[in-house]
């Protein structure tokens, strides 16, 4: 993952008109104790049909807090991201193949010219895929815990942040208790 990983920053960072190295030097320690950059099997157990409520999805929309997420999914499906339109639409699985969500920071980074990915869960439409569980691999990269997140395009559409407290204030905002 970590390959694909500086891959991708470095296409995204020329695709934007920046070095190729702008965006791969704010994720130099994603091995390490100061970046928050994980690796997540995400397991959806079956499902038993009577317990099934009205509008039950699986996993509620959101968007992921970093940089991007690579995800592996399983043939399962259900996922769903939001189009440009407000509407959802599946994300099928296709066999050898990685999805990639861009998350807040990248969006932030980026002024809005990439969109973070709003995206959820939905249960199986099908009996036979009620049945059965559902397994996936999030791979969520986030920059360096030291980094401020800044508008790599001059403007001050977002305030500098520090993604590690942009992360935190999130969590604490999701596990509230």
């Amino acid at each position: 993952c970590e390959l694909l990983t500086v891959r991708i920053l470095k296409v995204i960072a020329l695709g934007l008109g920046l070095e190729g190295d702008f965006f791969i030097n704010k994720h130099k320690k994603i091995d390490s104790n100061q970046n928050q950059t994980t690796l997540r099997s995400l397991y959806y157990p079956s499902i038993h049909k009577p317990s099934v409520k009205s509008q039950q999805i699986r996993c509620g929309e959101h968007s992921d807090y970093g940089t991007f997420t690579l995800l592996f999914q399983d043939e399962c499906g259900g996922l769903e991201v939001m189009h440009k339109s407000g509407q959802f639409v599946a994300a099928p699985h296709i066999p050898n193949t990685v999805l990639l969500n861009i998350g807040d920071m990248l969006q932030r980074w980026t002024s809005d010219r990439l969109i973070s990915t709003v995206h959820r869960v939905l249960l199986p439409q099908s009996d036979d895929k009620m049945c059965q569980s559902r397994q996936s691999l999030a791979f969520f990269v986030h920059p360096d815990d030291n980094v401020m997140v800044t508008c790599c395009d001059g403007s001050e559409k977002y305030p500098p942040i520090n993604p590690l407290q942009y992360l935190k204030e999130h969590f604490d905002a999701t596990y509230k208790m």
